[in-house]
């Protein structure tokens, strides 16, 4: 074993290394050990049987596409066709009665939901009344009344015994497959190829890795086999993005998939619509496959162009007022709620505060009631679910995770949102004084490294760690007393910096800095000349970019 690997899974407290380094894919949980999985399971063989029609309602980012994607390939690969529902970002997340009465008009008398659904009651209850079942599978955190479906999965419910409650969307989804095809076992009512559900994994990959969910237990399981379906380049819709950005199959990691994939799916329903990712992902032509991922680049890019407008707007409103309180709450009329959370996430970064924008759905229209709705991110002092129900009689309508939410507000009580959750966060930040969301520290290094180990020996080691991401972070390394040389800088905007780093043993490495202006050490950049000393924080990775590979140094901080 490296001695860098080493170093790590002592640092990082592994004792069983074989389990963390090799793990099996037969050690994955028992599916039918989430509550309301053995009910679900029955009900969907009865419908198969009994030639209902089902439909999956699946939220519209980039872990509801994927899961809502792995539910129509496995009900198509045993020859089930399904309705598919996706709500429009106009239509606000979750379920809504105008979808539900058009699927009732379709025949639907089973919706199965991915992604969305834990909060829905009054739309649960709707379906109800019209004669439909509702199974819920999701992850976000059920609030004090669930929806009266007919089950629900989701390994938050309070008597759930599922070991590991770190799964996405899609990964719940890709759970549900796996009772189904357990229960087929018995019941032979479809023809099913022994460990064909593995194909699906590549989408449960892709979701896990989105929506920023624990990369430990079972979720790195799942993520290291999906990658190595990925690697085998089986679904045109992924292959295709990723010729389209020069990626080579052979090489994908978790960071091409948080960094050039993920967003490209996201950009579908935030600048134009979801079913858009979703005939990607679930195409069976190449061809289409390829106008897909084109249009989804350019939608990215002027996604991209948007977002940085919309956070000039939020910074230069913040540096004309007097005093900032501990929660940022800003909007205007003239921005995209599809866009807000990447702004707040920069804001975020920038001023080191929870962050709360709101702006005006695009597709009301004259004589409509203005549709005011907004994105939260946390500063990781503040579990933004809390944050939200704290302040709940602000909302119509609110969700999401510990450290994002998103919101609906009448338009007749914006005026008061900030003043409420100000005072909302106040009242947490008294109530949970020394328990604050974990958040990654950049401080804590790993080891420290000489110029001479960052070499493709020390990268591959490494990879045997990956995939990093939440509760698994890529290592940091201390390398002290280097020399910087060639500093330059590149991007649209100049937002990304290259340095060639020495030390006193010859050797050298080029290191790169994304998104400079937004980091803690940009100042200490900005100082930065050639020949000056420095320590450098930073981790070891390889780049394909424009089909050129290169071992180089990403930083993470940098001291003169």
């Amino acid at each position: 074993m490296h001695p860098l690997v080493t170093r790590i899974l002592e640092n990082r407290k592994i004792t069983d290394h074989e389990a963390f380094l090799n793990p099996l894919y037969d050690a994955r949980h028992d599916p039918f050990l989430l509550k309301g999985m053995e009910v679900s399971v029955a009900r969907i063989l009865s419908a198969i049987e009994k030639g209902e029609k089902m439909a999956v309602w699946h939220d519209y980012d980039c872990d509801g596409i994927p899961g809502g994607s792995l539910l129509f390939d496995f009900f198509r690969q045993i020859g089930f066709p399904i309705l598919t529902y996706v709500a429009e970002r106009s239509e606000g997340y979750g379920l809504n009665e105008t979808g539900i009465q058009k699927l009732k008009d379709e025949g639907a008398t089973l919706i199965v939901t991915v992604d969305c659904g834990i909060t829905d009651v009054e739309e649960v209850e709707f379906a109800r009344t019209l004669g439909i079942d509702v199974i819920i599978t999701d992850h976000h955190l059920p609030q004090a009344m669930l929806p009266p479906a007919f089950a629900v999965i989701n390994a938050h419910q309070a008597d759930d015994v599922y070991p590991f409650k770190g799964l996405c969307g899609t990964g719940v989804a890709f759970k549900l497959v796996e009772a189904l095809i357990q229960k087929n076992k018995s019941s032979h009512i479809w023809e099913h190829k022994e460990g064909q559900e593995k194909w699906l994994l590549d989408l449960v990959a892709v979701a896990t890795i989105a929506d920023m969910v624990p990369l430990t237990g079972e979720n790195r399981t799942l993520v290291r086999y999906g990658l190595t379906v990925i690697h085998k380049g089986r679904r045109p819709g992924l292959r295709a993005l990723l010729e389209a950005e020069k990626i080579p199959l052979h090489s994908v990691t978790e960071d091409d998939i948080a960094f050039s994939i993920a967003p490209k799916i996201n950009a579908s329903s935030r600048m134009k619509s979801p079913k858009l990712a979703f005939e990607l992902l679930t195409t069976e032509s190449s061809e289409r496959a390829k106008e897909i991922a084109k249009e989804l680049v350019k939608l990215n890019k002027d996604r991209k162009m948007e977002g940085m407008r919309v956070s000039k707007d939020v910074k230069k409103k913040i540096e004309g007022l007097p005093t900032l309180g501990s929660v940022i709450v800003m909007g205007s009329r003239e921005w995209r709620p599809s866009l807000l959370g990447i702004a707040a996430t920069s804001v975020v970064q920038t001023y080191q505060k929870t962050v709360c924008l709101w702006g005006v759905d695009p597709s009301t229209g004259s004589g409509q009631a203005e549709l005011i709705k907004g994105s939260c991110r946390s500063d990781g002092k503040v579990n933004i679910v809390d944050l939200l129900v704290e302040a709940k009689d602000a909302f119509l309508d609110f969700g999401g995770h510990e450290l994002s939410g998103g919101f609906s507000v009448d338009p007749n009580s914006i005026h008061t949102l900030p003043a409420q959750l100000e005072a909302a966060h106040q009242r947490l930040m008294e109530k949970n004084a020394g328990n604050e969301v974990e958040i990654v520290d950049l401080e804590n290094i790993e080891s420290h490294l000489n110029l001479t180990e960052v070499n493709d020996m020390a990268y591959e080691a490494l990879r045997t760690l990956a995939p990093f991401g939440q509760q698994n972070p890529k290592p940091i390394f201390r390398l002290k007393g280097v020399t910087a040389y060639a500093i330059t800088y590149f991007g649209a905007s100049k937002e990304h910096a290259r340095i060639t780093l020495t030390d006193d043993s010859g050797a050298r490495a080029d290191a790169i800095a994304f998104f400079f202006p937004r980091t803690t050490f940009k100042d200490t950049l900005a100082l930065l000349s050639d020949g000056d000393t420095c320590t450098v924080d930073a981790c070891i990775e390889r780049s394909y970019f424009a089909g050129r590979r290169e071992l180089r140094l990403r930083i993470e901080n940098l001291v003169l």
